[in-house]
C-alpha cells in the first residue's frame, strides 16, 4: 500500500445543511479558490470524486455590458 496521508474531518450542521471543512490541501490540489464551485461525482463503485466545477458563462449578461457599453454607437451608426 501506497503512504497515504490520510486525515478526517467531521460533518457539522449548518442551518438545514451539513458541511464540513474543504483542507487547504484539496483546495490548492483542485485550483479552487475560496467562493468557486465543486461538482460531486458520484461514481459506479460508491465512491464519490470532488472536482472544481466549471463555471458557466452568462452570454446574457455579457451581450449586455457590451450592449450598454456601445449603445451611442450602435445607435450612431443606425442613424447613418
Amino acid at each position: 500500500m501506497n503512504d497515504v496521508d490520510i486525515k478526517k474531518y467531521k460533518v457539522r450542521k449548518s442551518g438545514n445543511s451539513d458541511v464540513t471543512t474543504i483542507p487547504v490541501e484539496v483546495k490548492e490540489k483542485l485550483n479552487l479558490k475560496t467562493g468557486e464551485s465543486i461538482r460531486y461525482i458520484f461514481e459506479t463503485d460508491g465512491s464519490v470524486k470532488i472536482v472544481k466545477a466549471e463555471e458557466e458563462v452568462d452570454v446574457d449578461s455579457i451581450v449586455d455590458a457590451v450592449m450598454s457599453q456601445y449603445e451611442q454607437a450602435i445607435k450612431d451608426l443606425v442613424d447613418l
